[in-house]
């Protein structure tokens, strides 16, 4: 089972996700990989000057992304059960939210940002063929 825990403490409690929210992702995500995946992803939120910290100093990239997604599978020794990490800059989820829907955003970018932690990427198109109906799908089953 995949359990993740969320931090939701950087962010004001009139835009954190309700708990019913983030236990149907987990529930979905749990379904969807029960048989493959067993252990915790850690997601936090931070502001755009630290996302884009991290994405420079992590990928060499000198810009604000939305979510970063870190895997720890197949790297880990001895007993951690922590499949990967998750930041997402509240600051670029309230810009990309569509009709303000920031909760759907941050369960967008979320379920995105499993994804990868547990193998799925974009880079190539056969890959985003894989992903993208992948994610829909999930997010699809949250509403």
């Amino acid at each position: 089972m995949i359990t993740l825990e969320l931090d939701q403490s950087f962010i004001a409690k009139e835009i954190r996700l309700k708990d019913s929210l983030v236990q149907a992702l987990q529930e979905s995500i749990g379904v969807e990989f029960k048989e493959r995946f067993d252990g915790r992803i850690g997601i936090s939120y931070v502001s755009d000057e630290e996302i884009r910290r991290l994405n420079r100093m992590y990928r060499s990239k000198d810009t604000v992304t939305d979510v970063l997604s870190f895997s720890y599978i197949g790297q880990t020794t001895g007993e951690s059960d922590q499949l990967g990490d998750i930041v997402i800059s509240v600051d670029q989820a309230k810009r990309q939210s569509q009709d303000g829907d920031l909760e759907l955003e941050l369960a967008d970018l979320i379920i995105h940002g499993i994804l990868h932690v547990l193998g799925y990427d974009h880079e190539q198109a056969k890959d985003a063929k894989e992903m993208f109906p992948l994610q829909d799908r999930l997010v699809k089953n949250l509403l």
